[in-house]
């Protein structure tokens, strides 16, 4: 998903300015950079690319397509999400980023908190809950494409 608020937090990986909505992607009117958003995330990723890379940005590792759907927190999953509940104390209101945010399941698993979220990941392997609930980004942690001071919580 691509909400209009996400236009309030993104910025261009490469000169740091707000962007422009330009459907079904964005412009930076700096550098006038387009980014692509036709996939239902918006494809911040740096032109230059560092060279260390994830195992995560192998198809082969998601050949199963288990990324597609998200199931219940279970055992360890449950145990952490529970504490990372605890832990933010989400509520209404919040801004969330999820930093390497993966699938979105996370996300998914803590939407009954009312809070709103946005997941950003090298990997465009999204669940097709999170694509539909979540603002989602395709970028890089090393560079992050957000603003300063927007949003209230992390993980």
């Amino acid at each position: 998903m691509i909400s209009p608020s996400l236009f309030t937090t993104a910025r261009c990986p490469e000169c740091v300015t707000a962007l422009t909505p330009r459907p079904p992607g964005a412009t930076c009117p700096s550098c006038r950079r387009v980014f692509d958003g036709s996939h239902g995330y918006l494809d911040l990723r740096p032109i230059a690319a560092f060279a260390e890379q994830t195992k995560y940005l192998d198809d082969a590792l998601h050949i199963d397509a288990r990324h597609e759907t998200v199931a219940p927190p279970l055992l360890g999953s449950k145990i952490r999400n529970d504490q990372l509940r605890r832990f933010l104390a989400l509520a209404p209101g919040d801004r969330v980023v999820d930093l390497g945010c993966g699938s979105g399941r996370t996300m998914i698993w803590n939407r009954d908190t009312g809070a709103s979220f946005t997941g950003i990941d090298i990997s465009a392997f999204f669940s097709r809950d999170a694509l539909e609930s979540c603002d989602l980004l395709l970028g890089d942690l090393r560079k992050l494409p957000l603003a300063d001071k927007a949003f209230t919580k992390a993980w």
